[in-house]
């Protein structure tokens, strides 16, 4: 075959490739539109003061989703806990499972009665209102769904949560575990106000016995709480610093299972609003934990999370 008709070939088949996911996408969104018809009825719409919001909400839980994925630190050998890490990263490169409609309908209610609180909030140099942070600070579809999916590929029953905000991420965990049919519990910890009130009380009417919620700082409850516990999977969304993130998973590193998971949000975080004049320089702590002698496997998820599997 001639060069140029092998480039031929090439082009073609790329052309294809490229037709084939565009049609794969129009057919998802076409899809997702027509279950959100069929499930957003008048009568239930009808419970909601923010429909659009609703909607949009119950529409991130499910339409199609995919993540961009790096390694930045490997590790040699195969064990249970390599190839469930390995089965989650091809999960989230291919498309994220989507959270189970009952459960985003619940939690596009809850999050609905949030968007209402409009009771003036100010918070480290910022001002405005419970609802506008609830919406800037809050977990919804797509980091819902990483939440959820490393619950379920990791197997997690013991888990610990550093933020809990208003505590919607504590419930995809929460109900990620329930779905894995295991005997779990969640601890959860958050150090402001109103934050701490509105999120406790919705995860202990909902959840019981099955969650545990703090109020205090990282770097003075955080010790004391890991003392006592083994956890296998935890989620780091409270200070965003090196200081931060290098202190608090310091404080936990030897209460981690064998196998453990740790998530942690927003690794490359610089917002000057809540700098106060210092560099946070959240990468930098980042990179550091990756280099810890207890991480086995390190990834980035869509430039902004970082994901651990520890020794």
């Amino acid at each position: 075959m001639k060069l140029g008709d092998e480039l031929k070939n090439v082009i073609s088949r790329a052309a294809s490739f490229v037709a084939r996911r565009g049609e794969d996408a129009v057919r998802d969104a076409r899809d997702v539109d027509i279950c959100l018809l069929a499930l957003c009825t008048p009568e239930s719409l009808a419970k909601t003061r923010f429909p659009v919001a609703y909607v949009e909400f119950l529409r991130t839980c499910i339409e199609h989703v995919d993540c961009t994925v790096r390694e930045v630190k490997t590790c040699d050998g195969s064990d249970e806990w390599t190839e469930r890490f390995t089965t989650l990263l091809e999960v989230l490169r291919s498309g994220v499972p989507p959270i189970e409609f009952s459960t985003a309908s619940d939690a596009a209610l809850i999050a609905d009665r949030y968007h209402a609180l409009l009771r003036p909030f100010r918070f480290k140099g910022w001002t405005g209102d419970i609802s506008l942070h609830f919406q800037l600070s809050s977990s919804f579809g797509r980091k819902a769904r990483i939440l959820s999916s490393t619950i379920r590929y990791g197997r997690s029953k013991q888990l610990l949560e550093l933020g809990t905000a208003y505590g919607m991420s504590g419930l995809f965990m929460l109900e990620a575990l329930r779905a894995n049919g295991e005997t779990g519990h969640l601890i959860t910890l958050e150090g402001s106000e109103p934050q701490y009130s509105i999120a406790s009380e919705m995860l202990k009417n909902r959840y019981h016995d099955t969650v545990t919620c703090h109020f205090g700082t990282t770097e003075e409850t955080l010790p004391r709480i890991a003392k006592d516990v083994v956890i296998d999977f935890m989620f780091h969304d409270a200070g965003h610093s090196r200081e931060d993130y290098i202190r608090d998973f310091n404080a936990v590193k030897n209460s981690f299972a064998p196998g453990a998971l740790v998530l942690i949000d927003d690794i490359r975080w610089e917002d000057p609003l809540m700098s106060q004049g210092r560099a946070l320089r959240c990468y930098e702590g980042w990179m550091e934990i990756c280099a810890d002698s207890k991480v086995r496997r390190a990834v980035e998820i869509d430039n902004s999370m970082g994901l651990l599997l520890l020794l």
